[in-house]
């Protein structure tokens, strides 16, 4: 039997609540639109969709590459996921029992995801790069060859060497960061409030769905934000008809959704969006949506101030504001 090489970075009974329905053949389709001036959008199955090759895959040096370890803990993981997503999606109803299960799902879905890995690979070869740097040039190392001298002469160390991180690092960081108490507990701390969407509004999702939001981030440029920071909300969308709002300020509770918070949702989904924005149905006016957003990023963001001799490494969360 092969091994599966195929992984999820959005669980399987995640996206099945956006498939395209009616169903027409064996496997569950969903909308995939990508996020550009003129998107493009495609229809496959759920099990191709929200997946990379070897995403999950352990690459211990001097090791055969372990493709199923990761991919057996998710397994397991996920099981009870799925079964309390299904229980919110049916009820509208979030049980004070249930949200620090929901806090952890939400941790999870907001660091496993391609930016996020994107992110910590960033920030651990600029750490590689910059350590190399600065013992180089205080003659920790012996004298290179002759060419490789020249090579930084003329290019510079930045462009001539090329750093490359072990994915299991990556994936170390982040499902470390996605379930640790520091993520979870804030989230716990929060008010939650479920939205329906009904008659012809619906929900959207992406390959980036856990949106931070603030509304006057203006006034605290170019600080990130963080979740226990005054004002910061989150929002989830469960299903094409079912959305979860987070906040401390929030009224907890149920709703139906009007027009107007449909597509204010959904605006923060696109703009959290990096390449694909999934959805049931594809309208004209989702898709003119997409691309009027197609420039507007938000999410995890490093700066990287090199000084000869040290540097500062600064991570910062970009919300949507």
């Amino acid at each position: 039997m092969s091994t599966p090489r195929k992984h999820h970075y959005l669980p399987q009974f995640y996206l099945e609540g956006f498939k395209i329905e009616p169903q027409t053949g064996k496997k569950p389709h969903i909308w995939q639109i990508e996020k550009s001036a003129d998107p493009a959008q495609y229809s496959p199955a759920i099990e191709d969709t929200g997946c990379i090759r070897d995403y999950h895959s352990l690459d211990f040096e001097d090791e055969e590459p372990d493709h199923k370890r990761i991919e057996a803990l998710l397994s397991n993981f996920e099981a009870e996921q799925a079964e309390l997503v299904r229980t919110i999606r049916e009820t509208k109803c979030i049980d004070a029992s249930q949200v620090e299960h929901l806090s952890a799902f939400i941790s999870l879905m907001r660091h496993r995801v391609p930016a996020f890995a994107a992110h910590i690979e960033k920030s651990l070869r600029s750490v590689v790069l910059d350590a190399f740097k600065m013992m180089y040039r205080a003659g920790e190392f012996p004298t290179p060859p002759p060419q490789l001298r020249k090579m930084f002469d003329s290019k510079g160390i930045d462009d001539s060497l090329h750093i490359s991180i072990s994915n299991w690092k990556i994936l170390g960081h982040m499902f470390g960061v996605g379930l640790a108490p520091e993520g979870i507990g804030p989230l716990a701390e929060y008010n939650y409030h479920i939205y329906s969407a009904e008659n012809a509004s619906f929900f959207v999702t992406s390959d980036n769905p856990v949106a931070l939001y603030h509304a006057n981030y203006d006034e605290i440029r170019p600080y990130g934000v963080g979740l226990a920071m005054k004002g910061v909300e989150v929002t989830l969308p469960l299903s094409s008809h079912t959305l979860i709002r987070a906040a401390r300020e929030l009224k907890p509770g149920a709703s139906v959704a009007t027009i107007e918070e449909v597509e204010e949702f959904n605006r923060r989904t696109i703009v959290m969006s990096e390449r694909y924005v999934f959805a049931s149905v594809v309208s004209t006016e989702l898709r003119r949506r997409i691309g009027e957003l197609k420039d507007v990023r938000a999410g995890f963001a490093f700066d990287n101030l090199f000084y000869g001799d040290g540097s500062v490494h600064v991570s910062r969360f970009i919300p949507v504001q």
